[in-house]
């Protein structure tokens, strides 16, 4: 696996024509043309100068003519801690039973308690009463001539991996929904343990 950090300065970022979630989902595929996608993305913004995007991939991006890039190989024993400090941007969604399609989670509370459902599957536990809830709103992808509208709320906080494999999966695959859109990548440090 290899972890990069792309960063555009407000010259690339108009030459690219970057105005929208959509034009900056497109050029971050651009760096990766295999069919597969096998990688993520999060946009952590910038200021006046630069914005910056955190990637996760299989394969080395491209090095892009516009912007610049730094890339380095995760260490192979980077997912054999036990304890992880993490944050990540997520899609939250539910399909309640008998209603066609997802319906978003709003509200702190209600955030909280998916966010406890969904832990046993990502192969993690946190406390949930200690998390950060933030960035909360939506995000709208403007796509051939139509708005797609993805729920968006972030998390941080203290996780201790409960299933190594599941885990591994989370960091390798992203977790939740909307990943194509730079959702679910879990950014996370090793903590020492107790």
């Amino acid at each position: 696996m290899i972890a990069s950090v792309l960063f555009l300065d407000r010259q690339a970022i108009q030459k690219l024509k970057i105005q929208d979630p959509y034009s900056m989902h497109k050029y971050v595929y651009s760096l990766f043309p295999s069919d597969q996608r096998r990688f993520l993305y999060y946009d952590q913004g910038g200021d006046l100068r630069y914005r910056r995007i955190l990637l996760v991939s299989h394969e080395q991006p491209l090095v892009p003519e516009i912007g610049m890039i730094e890339s380095k190989f995760i260490p192979g024993d980077f997912l054999e801690h036990q304890r992880y400090a993490f944050q990540v941007l997520l899609n939250p969604v539910e399909q309640p039973l008998g209603i066609w399609g997802k319906v978003p989670v709003v509200g702190r509370e209600a955030l909280r308690s998916w966010f406890a459902r969904k832990q046993e599957i990502w192969g993690f536990a946190s406390n949930t009463e200690d998390q950060e809830i933030f960035n909360l709103g939506v995000q709208i992808i403007h796509k051939n001539e139509r708005d797609i509208t993805y729920n968006m709320a972030e998390f941080r906080g203290v996780l201790e991996v409960t299933d190594r494999e599941r885990f591994r999966n989370s960091f390798i695959n992203g977790i939740g929904r909307g990943k194509a859109f730079g959702f679910g990548l879990l950014q996370i440090r090793p903590l020492k343990d107790k």
